[in-house]
């Protein structure tokens, strides 16, 4: 442990010496950034929304992701109860399936949230561009 120590402390003080330098060194273009931010203050930001930029589906795409990946975690914790702890675990290769338990079970939490949330957000286009055609009028 010790032959880390030395190069380790070295670093250290080399890091924290840059640091002070560095400081100093843009000290006067931190105080000209200061002065432009000070003559900026003046600007009006009420003609400026969230929705200005053209997502006015964002509380839709929001939604849609948070229910993929809820069903998602369901799902895994399905797969997970019944692949690990079922009467599978204990009929199979009992220990294969009790070394790799954890392992398995990560990996179908991750791939179920994945593939659901992406299903979400699938979901969510449909929707905006449902939303999106205009409706035809029936003529009677």
């Amino acid at each position: 442990m010790e032959w880390i120590m030395i190069p380790l402390n070295c670093a250290i003080v080399f890091g924290c010496i840059y640091k002070v330098v560095e400081l100093f060194v843009h000290r006067q273009e931190r105080l000209l950034l200061i002065s432009k931010i000070a003559e900026l203050t003046h600007v009006d930001f009420k003609g400026i929304s969230l929705y200005s930029s053209g997502n006015k589906y964002t509380a839709l795409r929001i939604g849609w992701l948070l229910l993929g990946v809820g069903c998602g975690f369901l799902l895994g914790f399905c797969i997970n109860m019944l692949a690990t702890y079922g009467d599978y675990a204990f009929r199979a290769d009992t220990d294969f399936m009790f070394r790799y338990r954890d392992y398995v079970g990560g990996i179908v939490y991750v791939a179920s949230v994945c593939i659901c949330g992406g299903i979400g957000l699938l979901m969510s286009y449909r929707a905006e561009r449902k939303a999106e055609q205009p409706e035809e009028k029936v003529k009677e």
